[in-house]
């Protein structure tokens, strides 16, 4: 029973933001490339680039954005990215998919760096 249980949770959970990086500390604006860690389904860490202006307010329970398209001005840019943080590295990151959701813990506040990816991202689910 455990096992199922245990399965059910991380399922649920795995929208959650567990880290959230800006590359190069760069000022966050609508284009600004972020690495965005969630877990899988079997709690590993899955690492993937997304860009401020592709999260969009999301509406499914325990989850703040749902991420749309990349705009066509930033796909070249994002292949760029991706070649370059996935150098070297064993695990790939990749690029959020459309309908990908992330929940971002925002009760009791947030630090300012999540505060200019939320205003550069737009509202997220009340």
């Amino acid at each position: 029973m455990t096992g199922s249980s245990t399965g059910i949770v991380t399922w649920a959970l795995r929208p959650y933001i567990t880290s959230i990086s800006v590359l190069n500390n760069e000022e966050i604006t609508p284009q600004t490339p972020l690495l965005v860690q969630t877990m899988n389904v079997w709690a590993q860490p899955k690492v993937r680039l997304v860009f401020p202006v592709q999260l969009k307010p999301a509406t499914q329970p325990l989850s703040s954005w749902v991420v749309s398209e990349v705009p066509l001005e930033i796909s070249d840019k994002a292949d760029k990215v991706l070649q370059e943080v996935n150098k070297g590295r064993k695990k790939l990151v990749t690029m959020a998919k459309q309908g990908d959701l992330f929940y971002a813990h925002m009760e009791g506040g947030v630090g300012p760096e999540m505060e200019q990816i939320v205003r550069a991202a737009g509202p997220t689910q009340a």
